[in-house]
C-alpha cells in the first residue's frame, strides 16, 4: 500500500482512485465498459494459457522440437500480455502525450496518426514473430489465427475512421473481441494437443499397459 500511494503521488491520483473500481469512483454504471472488460479477460486468459503450457511441455517435454514450442508459447504469453496492458491502460492512445506532454492539446489527426504508428510497432514484431515460428504454425492449423488477425486488422483500420461513421463503435469494438476470442481459441488448441503429443504414451509404453 505504501508503494501504490507513493506511485499515487507521481502520478497525481489519490490511493482511493488508485485501489477502488472505476465505476465506484465515477459513480456510473458497473457494466461501463463490458465488452472491453470481457476482451481485457480473454486476453489475460490467453497469456496464462500460454505461460502454463510452455512450463507443462518444458517439464515433460524431451525433444529439440519441444523447446521450439516452448519458446513459441512464451513469446506468444508475452505478446498477450503486452496487448492485455495495451487495452487496459490505453497505451496506444497515450502515446501521443508522451510526445507533445501530458497536458498538451492533440488533435484528433494528429492522435490518429501515432495511434498508426504504435499499431505499425505492434505489426512489425507480430510479422517478426510469424517470421521465426512460420514453420510451427503452419503444422498447428492456424484457422483460428488467421481469423485473429483479420478480425483485429479489420477493427485496427476501423479505428482509424471518422466516429461518426455509421455503426463505428459497433463494428470496431465486435471485430476486436471476434480477434481476441479467436487467438484465445487458437492457443487453446495448439497447447492442448501440443501438451497431448509430449505426454501421450509410446508404442512400448502402450503394448506394457
Amino acid at each position: 500500500m505504501t508503494v501504490t500511494a507513493w506511485i499515487g503521488q507521481l502520478v497525481g491520483f489519490t490511493i482511493f482512485e488508485l485501489v477502488s473500481d472505476p465505476a465506484e469512483i465515477s459513480g456510473q454504471s458497473a457494466f461501463i465498459g463490458f465488452f472491453s472488460q470481457i476482451g481485457n479477460l480473454l486476453w489475460c486468459a490467453t497469456a496464462a494459457i500460454c505461460f502454463f503450457s510452455a512450463s507443462i511441455i518444458r517439464a515433460g517435454g524431451s525433444k529439440p522440437a519441444d523447446s521450439q514450442t516452448v519458446a513459441f508459447l512464451i513469446f506468444s504469453g508475452l505478446l498477450s500480455a503486452q496487448f492485455l496492458l495495451d487495452d487496459q491502460f490505453r497505451l496506444h492512445e497515450r502515446f501521443s502525450r508522451v510526445l507533445y506532454g501530458p497536458d498538451a492539446v492533440v488533435p484528433r489527426a494528429v492522435q490518429n496518426l501515432t495511434e498508426l504508428l504504435v499499431f505499425m510497432v505492434y505489426a512489425l514484431v507480430f510479422v517478426a514473430f510469424v517470421t521465426v515460428f512460420r514453420k510451427l504454425i503452419l503444422h498447428s492449423q492456424p484457422v483460428f489465427l488467421c481469423l485473429a488477425v483479420a478480425f483485429l486488422g479489420l477493427s485496427t483500420i476501423v479505428d482509424q475512421t471518422p466516429e461518426t461513421m455509421f455503426g463505428h463503435y459497433e463494428l470496431e469494438e465486435g471485430c476486436k473481441l471476434l480477434g481476441i476470442f479467436s487467438w484465445l481459441m487458437y492457443f487453446c488448441q495448439f497447447s492442448a494437443h501440443k501438451i497431448q503429443m509430449v505426454f501421450a504414451p509410446t508404442p512400448k509404453n502402450a503394448l506394457l499397459d
